[in-house]
């Protein structure tokens, strides 16, 4: 049985959302707070934007923008499903072709039959040490392909010397997750991008 009530606001919000069923695996109370986090964030980035963000996601679902999508490849890891749901939902609404990992092995994986632009990865996956063993191998892989790859690392540990610890093995951001982080998150992601076009525009 559900362990939230699929009250008519909840379902509202869903569906404008991610116009699909709530996925299994993920408890559903936990799910409704991530929604609320999504929307939060969207209506912030919305409001600050010089113009509307989003114009043609937001008219699609998750499932034909994972048809269509020609933006940037993203590989999103976390071991909680309901964080790279939620990343998901809003990356994919920035128009982002994103892939979700919640094991190393896998996101290995991943790395090696696709070459990703971005990577966004929790460090406790479940613990420190395989997320600085992930950030490690990514950023060895990367090389071997000659590809710049951005790799940021989420955490919600406060503790400073791990911003350090990443930085040293090559991350080129860091975030906690703090209550703002996911609004944080689109704006680092968007710098990136922008600059990426930028350059692209010098080279004509």
């Amino acid at each position: 049985m559900p362990n939230v009530e699929l009250d008519d606001e909840f379902l509202n919000l869903f569906y404008n959302i991610t116009n699909s069923q709530p996925p299994k695996n993920i408890e559903l109370i936990d799910l409704k707070k991530q929604l609320i986090n999504i929307v939060d964030t969207l209506k912030e980035l919305n409001k600050n934007a010089k113009k509307p963000i989003m114009s043609r996601a937001l008219s699609n679902s998750i499932e034909e923008q994972d048809a269509e999508s020609t933006g940037p490849a993203i590989l999103v890891v976390d071991d909680l499903g309901v964080i790279t749901y939620q990343l998901k939902v809003l990356l994919s609404r920035f128009e982002y072709d994103v892939d979700c990992s919640q094991e190393i092995y896998d996101a290995v994986n991943k790395f090696k039959k696709r070459k990703y632009e971005y990577v966004v990865m929790d460090l406790f996956i479940p613990t420190e040490r395989e997320g600085f063993i992930l950030l490690t191998e990514l950023k060895k892989l990367a090389a071997s392909y000659g590809k710049k790859t951005v790799i940021g690392v989420i955490t919600a540990s406060p503790r400073k010397e791990i911003e350090q610890q990443c930085r040293a093995r090559g991350a080129d951001f860091f975030l906690e997750k703090n209550n703002d982080w996911q609004n944080s998150l689109c704006n680092i992601m968007d710098g990136y991008i922008n600059a990426g076009k930028d350059d692209d525009e010098d080279d004509f």
